[in-house]
């Protein structure tokens, strides 16, 4: 396999490998942002509180897993065909047929968490939160142009020129240590909320594909590349050929190589003073809304200069030329098979990519947290038994900005029950709803199980073709004090 392509994939997938054995931390689902009994909805809000205090139950208070995409569901890629699925760059796979589900930007994005110890307390009117855990996640966008010159640069009747730009893929592994706290305000219309935090950085890695251009021919591509890649992990190490561009890239260990400081800031406010300035019916419905508003993951990671590298194309943008001839014709033992063609692709980025030493950038490196914004609105119908409402999440990352828009309800039949149910718009595509189901005995033992998108679609095969998001939450803790 060819040098870079190698090199790469290492990055990217040994910081995948490492996110998923972090089994990010004190997330939670959509499902349950309007559920007073819910205590891991002070991360969506630290102004949000729970009902009761908790202690959460030890490496078992809460364990989140989501993904999240809006092209990479397999029936983009893989098409019936008879006895046998083709893939996209199969000759029967007409150009248009692959392209239209394809979008400018391609995003896919995985968060990953887990909990190590958790605590929330009232003291008086002053809600205390204290949370120890893991943090992981796993982002990446590819530009529309990047498929189609993966599809239409395999015909050797069709030469074309492609300008390939903003590909990104990065991941990132952190511990956290994290004290919250809230208290009321204005006659306890006012809640206001802040979280610091502590952070340990374990793996980052940024590979950016600014500029890749290719006059693809009949038999010859010309090929011109702009990238970079940086990365922090413990004993990483560059090593390099006799002419000076990337020959390997080693990591050794498991280790803290960073370290940097976080915070979250929220508020949530009732209308009823506004209601108290209207009169007649109107009055009692504005009375009834709360809205929330929050930044999470404000914050930087400072990594050391011994474990980090910086790599990068020539600043003249080095032009190669090579023979790449690809075709398909369904045979799997084929050279030109679905597994070699992508071998090539990999021979053919290697030649226009020649990464070196980044000589223009040495010491620490810095990298900041992936912030998010949210935004709610709750109504009350029935007083602590049934409210709903709207929330907007959006992810801030390097490359991409992704937003989720939830309808949510909550429900509590009886003081040790809660459910919630929730639509999302964005990734559900109206074929798929949310649940959430929270038992909240005031002693004894608290059990959370949620998912935003419980009703998977399954092929023949049971492979979840045509899904866009999936993610689940399970969550285990002991009420503390008195319920609020």
């Amino acid at each position: 396999m060819n040098t870079i392509y190698k090199n790469i994939r290492f990055f990217l997938l040994v910081a995948g490998v490492f996110c998923s054995m972090l089994p990010a931390f004190a997330q939670t689902t959509n499902t349950g942002y309007f559920m007073k009994s819910q205590h891991s909805r002070t991360s969506f809000n630290p102004a949000l509180r729970p009902e009761q205090g908790y202690f959460g139950f030890p490496f078992l208070a809460n364990i989140y897993a989501d993904v999240k995409t809006n092209t990479f569901n397999l029936d983009h890629f893989i098409f019936p065909g008879g006895t046998q699925s083709k893939t996209f760059l199969h000759e029967d796979i007409s150009n248009d047929d692959f392209l239209k589900n394809i979008g400018e930007n391609n995003y896919a994005n995985i968060d990953l968490s887990y909990s190590l110890f958790s605590m929330g307390f009232y003291s008086g009117e002053s809600f205390w939160t204290i949370d120890l855990g893991v943090k992981a996640h796993i982002d990446a966008n590819v530009p529309y142009s990047f498929f189609e010159f993966g599809k239409k640069g395999f015909s050797a009747n069709n030469p074309s020129i492609y300008n390939i730009g903003n590909s990104r893929g990065t991941a990132t592994g952190y511990g956290e240590l994290g004290l919250g706290y809230s208290r009321p305000f204005l006659d306890n219309t006012l809640v206001v909320g802040v979280k610091g935090k502590l952070l340990l950085g374990f793996v980052d890695t940024d590979f950016y594909l600014k500029n890749l251009t290719v006059d693809a021919g009949k038999d010859v591509w010309t090929m011109s590349s702009h990238a970079m890649i940086e990365g922090s992990a413990p004993g990483l190490k560059a090593t390099y050929k006799d002419d000076g561009t990337l020959d390997e890239l080693e990591m050794d260990g498991f280790g803290i190589t960073g370290s940097g400081f976080g915070f979250d800031l929220g508020a949530t406010y009732k209308l009823s003073t506004l209601a108290e300035s209207i009169n007649g019916p109107l009055s009692d419905i504005v009375n009834r809304f709360t809205v929330s508003a929050a930044l999470t993951d404000i914050g930087f990671i400072s990594w050391s200069k011994k474990n980090s590298v910086y790599l990068a194309t020539d600043p003249m943008e080095q032009v190669v030329t090579g023979e790449y001839i690809f075709s398909t014709n369904g045979d799997e033992n084929d050279e030109n098979s679905f597994e070699n063609q992508i071998e090539k692709i990999g021979d053919a980025v290697e030649d226009a990519m020649e990464l070196r030493e980044d000589s223009e950038k040495s010491g620490d490196r810095s990298t900041s947290l992936r912030m998010k914004m949210n935004f709610g609105l709750e109504y009350e119908f029935l007083k602590d038994k049934l409210s709903g409402g709207l929330l907007s999440t959006t992810y801030f990352n390097k490359s991409h900005s992704v937003t989720e828009f939830t309808m949510a309800g909550a429900y509590k039949p009886v003081s040790w029950f809660e459910a919630g149910l929730s639509y999302s718009f964005v990734h559900s595509k109206f074929n798929t709803f949310g649940l959430a189901l929270n038992f909240v005995p005031s002693k004894g033992l608290n059990l959370f199980l949620a998912s935003d998108y419980i009703i998977p679609h399954w092929n023949s095969d049971y492979v979840p073709t045509t899904m866009k998001a999936y993610n689940v939450q399970f969550g285990l803790t002991i009420p503390l004090g008195q319920k609020h």
